[in-house]
């Protein structure tokens, strides 16, 4: 993820500037506002732009245990994101 250059990280992958702003880091809000999540560091985590608008746009979201064991049974596999960055599914260590 990046915060502030997505131009260096577009070139540190070697994709396009557009892909690479799907990677902008965001505060993942575990519990919704709209579900009476609070604004504290017990209700925010990091998450790119593309996982966090995409978990809060599905018609039943995941509640937060459920979907943090997702990303690590992807990221067990070598599986997250790697089509952004046009990487081959490859295990993470």
């Amino acid at each position: 993820m990046w915060i502030s250059d997505v131009e260096s990280f577009a070139a540190h992958y070697s994709i396009s500037v557009r892909k690479a702003q799907h990677f902008q880091c965001t505060g993942e809000h575990l519990v919704a506002h709209s579900e009476g999540g609070k604004p504290n560091s017990s209700n925010i985590v990091a998450a790119c732009k593309f996982c966090n608008i995409r978990r809060h746009a599905r018609k039943r979201p995941e509640d937060p245990v459920t979907y943090a064991l997702h990303v690590q049974r992807r990221l067990k596999k070598g599986f997250w994101n790697n089509h952004l960055l046009n990487l081959a599914a490859r295990p993470v260590s």
